[in-house]
């Protein structure tokens, strides 16, 4: 449970947060949330998340009333009652009867190990599909319903993930994540076009890999394509790069952690440091 709840101006306990259950928002799934993670005390790239929250409220008929101050002072007051320097952060908004709601959580997390890393993580192939037509493709809507039984699907089957194709059959992504492979010492990752999030972590790899002269394609991506690939990685706030080496079984080329991947995880880990 969170150790700490900011609900609608004020700071609660977890069991006294109590919202209407007759909006919108609960009813029907319309709102939006950002996941984060605190490093030494402070949020990564919590503007990112936040312009991206606000920038989907229209494509849902959200109307908030808070601006990106607002939500970022209330991140940041959250995160230092809270006392942790190494936290997840969940920012939600969602329509009421008569106006949105706003609220936060920061909780200790048991985030992954260095042996996790190191082994990487296994995923199949999901029944469902994403619809890359659709405009809640492209946001982090509350209407989560098939990505949590896809991840569902996976975990009953013993993986860590699922990956979702879209209507087309290119894969889209993970249902918590972005994915990226290795190509010819290339790194290839689906378009946004595809179906994808248009990931935080996802901006900042490949900000990274310009900036280590990787050649860096956004494009459409076979299951066959992935098969064959180098290496592969996923991408969120909360796993940063975790190494995919197993796919439906099969091991994507040696079934270990690829240098290219390792390189971005240093990097990566070298910017939440700063």
């Amino acid at each position: 449970m969170p150790g700490l709840f900011f609900l609608n101006g004020d700071f609660v306990s977890p069991n006294k947060a109590v919202t209407s259950i007759f909006g919108p928002g609960f009813l029907y799934g319309q709102g939006l949330f950002e996941t984060m993670r605190s490093y030494n005390g402070r949020i990564f790239r919590s503007d990112s998340h936040i312009e991206r929250l606000i920038n989907s409220a229209p494509l849902i008929d959200l109307n908030l009333e808070f601006d990106k101050n607002y939500l970022k002072d209330i991140l940041i007051s959250s995160l230092k009652k809270s006392g942790l320097k190494s936290a997840y952060l969940r920012l939600t908004v969602w329509q009421g009867q008569s106006k949105a709601n706003c609220a936060v959580f920061v909780e200790e997390r048991g985030f992954f190990k260095r042996e996790d890393y190191e082994k990487g993580f296994k995923a199949i192939i999901s029944g469902f599909r994403q619809n890359e037509f659709s405009p809640l493709s492209g946001i982090k809507s509350s209407s989560y319903l098939y990505m949590l039984l896809a991840y569902k699907e996976a975990r009953k089957k013993g993986a860590d993930e699922a990956l979702l194709l879209n209507t087309k059959g290119f894969i889209a992504e993970a249902s918590r994540a972005n994915i990226f492979l290795v190509k010819d010492n290339c790194l290839v990752t689906p378009l946004v076009s595809c179906g994808c999030l248009p990931g935080i972590t996802r901006d900042t790899v490949l900000d990274i890999a310009r900036k280590e002269k990787i050649k860096t394609f956004e494009e459409e991506v076979t299951p066959e394509d992935l098969a064959r690939s180098e290496e592969a990685f996923l991408t969120n706030s909360l796993i940063e790069v975790m190494p995919l080496v197993i796919v439906e079984g099969a091991a994507i080329k040696k079934g270990s952690p690829g240098k290219i991947t390792e390189t971005i995880l240093k990097r990566y880990r070298g910017l939440t440091e700063k």
